[in-house]
């Protein structure tokens, strides 16, 4: 059952989009370095301790780089998967939120604005359709057929890509999910809508609450060393 979203305000830019590299085959095999001394174990008590953990959870996107950690990979699953409310939901995201380098909180936030994660989530617009977590417009991405819409993996993948896009054209992130929500041409000239931009500043609040319960999350199962 598909289920009409009328007050969610989707990708709904009717600009095609074509990339012009596919960024999942350029990034699928480049190597991360992982932190050897994230887990320490002093010899004379065996108690696990992390020293570390507090300098991932400061840096500029904590958890994409503890997604990217043998020893808080799952951890940080468990938690993007109840935010989500599904593995089916959350685990696309998470894996092409990883190829394509993206804040892990900026891209469930945005899925949480653009669907609160509803797969089945449908904004009908004066002259198209908005469909999916990603809210995917049918001129934009004119070449997926309904299924594609709102198959999960498939959303999320385009979802993604088109953001990365509109990162790489913004100045920020404030200015990427304009892009996102109203399309480059209006926002380059200056022609962003005011529901736009509070539906962007909705999308990042929520990301710092999100952020937020993420810090608190990982303090819980991974206690910093105290020095």
């Amino acid at each position: 059952m598909i289920l009409a979203g009328v007050a969610l305000l989707g990708c709904s830019t009717g600009e095609p989009y074509v990339p012009e590299e596919d960024p999942i085959l350029l990034r699928a095999n480049r190597l991360v370095e992982p932190y050897s001394d994230l887990l320490v174990v002093p010899e004379e008590t065996g108690e696990r301790v992390y020293p570390n953990i507090e300098n991932f959870l400061e840096g500029s996107n904590p958890a994409l780089a503890l997604y990217r950690e043998d020893l808080t990979r799952a951890k940080v699953t468990d938690f993007f998967v109840e935010r989500a409310g599904s593995d089916e939901i959350a685990l696309p995201i998470l894996y092409y939120a990883e190829k394509l380098d993206i804040s892990l909180t900026l891209a469930f936030s945005l899925v949480w604005g653009e669907s609160r994660f509803l797969p089945t989530a449908v904004n009908d617009n004066s002259t198209s359709v908005d469909r999916g977590l990603f809210q995917l417009n049918s001129l934009t991405f004119r070449d997926l057929s309904e299924d594609d819409f709102f198959n999960p993996e498939i959303n999320a993948f385009h979802g993604l890509r088109y953001l990365e896009f509109c990162l790489e054209q913004g100045s920020d992130n404030a200015q990427a999910l304009a892009i996102y929500n109203a399309g480059l041409t209006r926002v380059i000239r200056g022609q962003t809508p005011a529901t736009t931009l509070v539906h962007a500043d909705r999308i990042l609040s929520y990301e710092a609450d999100l952020l937020e319960d993420f810090t608190d999350f990982i303090l819980s199962h991974f206690p910093p060393a105290i020095a």
